[in-house]
């Protein structure tokens, strides 16, 4: 009941809507010559299209249109459910991660897509991206921890045996754990009262990290968040210099100049 009278409802706004447009198209072309007799002539043809797409193929389909429903796969046995030797539980488990990553990495491409609307859509004022660059950067967050660093040839066992070793190192640094708890909670508490801060997720865009020796226009050189570490200095003499003064690009990575609010 609920979805035909919101199919109903997309129905009579869709018709207003051309009925607006064919209103807006006749005062248009009044006291005109060849304006409105392109009008009469694009009437001519729509007008029958419409009359049967009204009359007879909406109302058939409204009759008998099929409920649909969203297709949900059944889990099987994850990984670590599986025997040492059950070759068939290790096939549907790698199976099952094969899609788990694909899935996950659509809904990373639609939050990004998202956000390269709302940049283009708030050019001048980004407050408005702000959500939509939280969630882009905590699913990256949560893409790379789950299958950064693998390569496209892993498996659903080196997936399991990254998350093992990441489990056990947390346990073994509780402090450090404990100070991005509280990292985090103080990002999130600033983010309600309006104030986003990018360094939080990233210390500076890609152009920014190590802006001084590595040309903004060479984007090759630079890889997303998702494939790991950037590449190193481009100034063979980096590492020297870093070592002989402390001083030395001491900022560099620690800040960013973004700002949305």
């Amino acid at each position: 009941m609920g979805s035909s009278s919101l199919l109903e409802q997309r129905q009579r706004e869709d018709k207003a809507a051309w009925d607006s447009y064919w209103r807006l198209r006749d005062l248009d072309s009044r006291n005109t010559i060849f304006p409105r007799i392109r009008y009469y002539a694009h009437k001519a043809f729509d007008a029958p299209a419409t009359w049967f797409r009204e009359t007879i193929v909406e109302p058939i389909n409204n009759r008998n249109r099929l409920p649909y429903y969203q297709r949900k796969l059944t889990r099987v046995p994850e990984i670590d459910e599986c025997g040492v030797n059950d070759q068939a539980c290790f096939f549907e488990a790698n199976e099952q991660y094969r899609l788990d990553k694909m899935v996950d990495g659509f809904i990373l491409q639609i939050l990004r897509g998202r956000g390269e609307r709302c940049f283009i859509y708030h050019e001048t004022d980004l407050s408005p991206c702000a959500k939509i660059m939280e969630d882009i950067e905590e699913n990256e967050l949560n893409f790379f921890i789950k299958y950064g660093e693998l390569g496209s040839e892993a498996d659903v066992r080196d997936a399991y045996m990254k998350q093992k070793h990441r489990l056990i190192w947390e346990r073994r640094h509780p402090e450090i754990m404990e100070a991005r708890r509280k990292a985090l909670k103080e990002h999130k508490e600033k983010l309600a009262n309006g104030e986003f801060d990018y360094s939080f997720w990233k210390k500076g865009l890609f152009w920014q990290d190590k802006k001084n020796y590595e040309p903004p226009y060479e984007f090759y050189m630079s890889k997303a968040s998702v494939e790991g570490d950037k590449p190193l200095s481009k100034d063979w003499q980096y590492y020297k210099k870093v070592a002989q003064d402390p001083e030395f690009d001491k900022q560099q990575g620690k800040t960013s100049e973004v700002r949305f609010i």
